[in-house]
């Protein structure tokens, strides 16, 4: 008892750091409830350390990042404002629990540890034990923790890649939802035979009915309507786009392909790409086969796929023409007739994707409505709008962006001239006490800092604005119509909802 009691002495005679500015960061990759518990987990880890190192804990020090992966620093608000108070020399020291929370990516890890250090900013990573007021500038330690923490996730991806081919060689489920078709017992995958009835219904319809995506979609709802087959798992009628993934599983031949996708990162951000044939992992028979491998096969061969795939037509309006009853995307559809002398009459016409998909089950059927008339009066209503509206004219966000930014700058003005007459009443007046000062003072400070980091973060939110040039530009644009005018839209418009009847409502960018 004696020791415990000798180490509370010597923890009670630590000096704490009164008003010492230090941040504490965390951050989490995403939103599961593990992950969320993390960041409790984080925050405790630093204020432990904090405390027993004599700082005072301040709750209001922590700056968090949550949802953001560590192997990209864009869209990271937290990080970037915790760079700019250090940039500002408002801030003496960072705390990380880890320096895999401050990045996962080598060179993002090294050019923050650099941004912070040249702006004399303390940085202290816990669990590796790193302090640079210790370390110094030149230090390896920093570095190989790093450089181990950007390969932590390269190496988690590769036991989890091994882990899977393992189950699937002891025949086992690697996870998740299985296809449709199939049900989960002592970790296999074994049939679930009304719903493999309808796969091969499926394939017997592609593959020797002739049909096409569209037609097998609407034969399964036809026999679903009669209560014939079962439906998809989740939905309650046919798509398209799930008939296309059941016709283009393997799993359905007894096949199963691991290692086919990667992510890379490109400009900051992840992307998914393809990886070539030869680095795919091909399993065979390792659970029961619903199709034969020729059904499969005949199914996806390049031959047949060409033969059935029509080339969509082009739409400079695609994602911002809505159907007004079920809210999917109204899509573009070609069309030719043939007349008598052999030549052939061709028009585009919007139709709702969701009756695309799957037909009366998906959808209404609205009028036929040509794309190009669509387009056109599109343009002239836009030309319109370009005549009445003076083209100075701030649109709605921007104007919003603008009396917040007035505000901000108003308040940050009154709380300096607040802090202004403090220091009078205090030196010149003495009306009040020094301890009454010093309170005030450091209220006033906070609530200045508060609203010159709400003031960068909505300065530093540009990708969320409209820039006012741009719709300029876009209007000019709308001069010359046989260019393609898709962002010239995308600028000007939000959404376009289309009635059944043809009926249009257009909602703009630049009105509130």
């Amino acid at each position: 008892m004696e020791i415990f009691k000798q180490i509370q002495k010597e923890k009670d005679q630590i000096t704490p750091y009164v008003d010492y500015p230090y941040l504490v960061y965390g951050r989490v990759s995403t939103d599961k409830d593990e992950q969320v518990s993390s960041i409790e987990n984080q925050i405790d880890i630093c204020r432990d350390w904090l405390e027993k190192n004599g700082f005072e804990w301040n709750p209001d020090s922590v700056l968090l990042d949550n949802g953001i992966s560590g192997t990209t620093i864009l869209a990271r608000k937290a990080m970037t404002l915790i760079l700019e108070k250090a940039r500002k020399r408002e801030i003496k020291m960072v705390v990380f629990k880890s320096i895999s929370r401050l990045a996962r990516d080598l060179k993002d890890s090294l050019e923050i540890k650099e941004l912070l250090l040249s702006a004399n900013v303390r940085v202290v990573t816990i669990e590796e034990q790193y302090d640079s007021l210790y370390e110094g500038k030149n230090d390896y330690k920093f570095e190989m923790f790093s450089m181990f923490a950007a390969q932590y996730p390269k190496s988690l991806s590769v036991s989890i890649s091994a882990a899977h081919a393992s189950k699937v060689r002891r025949g086992e489920f690697r996870g998740g939802r299985p296809p449709y078709g199939y049900r989960i017992k002592d970790k296999h995958l074994v049939i679930q035979e009304d719903e493999a009835e309808v796969v091969r219904m499926i394939f017997d319809l592609y593959n020797n009915k002739g049909l096409g995506f569209k037609k097998v979609t609407h034969e399964l709802n036809n026999s679903l309507a009669k209560g014939d087959i079962v439906g998809p798992e989740r939905k309650d009628k046919w798509q398209v786009t799930t008939i296309q993934t059941i016709i283009q599983n393997p799993m359905y031949a007894g096949v199963v392909v691991l290692n086919k996708y990667t992510h890379v990162k490109v400009d900051g951000r992840k992307k998914q790409i393809r990886n070539p044939m030869e680095k795919w992992n091909i399993f065979y028979d390792q659970h029961p086969r619903i199709i034969s491998e020729e059904e499969w096969e005949k199914a996806n061969t390049k031959s047949i796929i060409a033969a059935k795939r029509r080339i969509t037509p082009w739409n400079e309006l695609r994602g911002l023409l809505k159907c007004d009853v079920c809210g999917s995307n109204m899509v573009v559809n070609a069309s030719w007739k043939a007349k008598k002398d052999g030549t052939k009459t061709h028009w585009d016409y919007l139709k709702c994707s969701s009756y695309r998909r799957g037909g009366e089950y998906g959808c209404v059927n609205h009028a036929p409505i040509k794309y190009e008339e669509i387009r056109q009066l599109v343009i002239s209503k836009l030309q319109q709008h370009g005549h009445d509206m003076p083209l100075n004219l701030k649109n709605n966000m921007m104007q919003k962006k603008e009396k917040l930014e007035k505000d901000l700058k108003t308040r940050i003005e009154m709380l300096k001239g607040k802090s202004k007459r403090l220091i009078e009443l205090y030196l010149e007046d003495q009306l009040i006490s020094k301890a009454e000062f010093q309170v005030k003072r450091s209220e006033i400070e906070a609530d200045t800092k508060k609203a010159e980091d709400e003031l960068f973060l909505l300065s530093s939110e540009k990708e969320e604005q409209l820039d006012i040039q741009n719709i300029k530009h876009a209007f000019t644009a709308l001069n010359n119509t046989s260019e393609d005018l898709h962002e010239v839209f995308k600028t000007l418009i939000k959404e376009i909802r289309v009635g059944q009847t043809g009926e249009l409502e257009i909602e703009y960018t630049f009105q509130p």
